[in-house]
């Protein structure tokens, strides 16, 4: 008798062994695809998000004209032309200086105070600040600054 209720015991307690191991796997694989979704959605926004560009619009010898600097490359296009550029590295951050038609420009980028602050970039033209444009109102043209 002894011999059967032992069998019964054992066979019972690897039912349940098995039903928890199923029950990881389970949780296990749900959370590798909410970690891999999550990551897959980072990489889309780092590649296609606006954290990647930074863009000024203003007007130049009243021409409409745009400079986008490319964050991780730090490319900058001037009205969708790659232009030549120069980088100068430091301890507080970074200048990028390119021709911007007959003019010097100038971007330059400031880490901030701690680690979770973001870069600024501020580009002048010729020393002259290029104010930045509030995305509401790049339609209307009072938001286009005049160099």
């Amino acid at each position: 008798m002894s011999v059967i209720l032992t069998a019964c015991r054992q066979s019972k307690q690897r039912a349940i062994e098995r039903a928890l191991k199923k029950k990881a796997e389970k949780k296990r694989a749900k959370r590798d695809a909410a970690q891999s979704a999550h990551a897959h959605k980072d990489e889309m926004d780092d590649i296609e998000g606006e954290n990647n560009v930074k863009i000024w619009t203003f007007l130049l010898n009243g021409q409409p004209t745009s400079v986008v600097l490319h964050r991780d490359t730090l490319e900058v296009a001037c009205d969708g032309e790659v232009v030549e550029s120069m980088s100068d590295f430091c301890e507080c951050g970074s200048t990028i200086n390119f021709p911007l038609g007959k003019r010097n420009a100038q971007i330059v980028c400031h880490f901030g105070e701690t680690p979770t602050d973001p870069m600024t970039f501020t580009l002048t033209v010729e020393g002259c600040l290029v104010p930045e444009i509030v995305m509401e109102e790049e339609h209307s043209s009072s938001s286009v600054n005049q160099f």
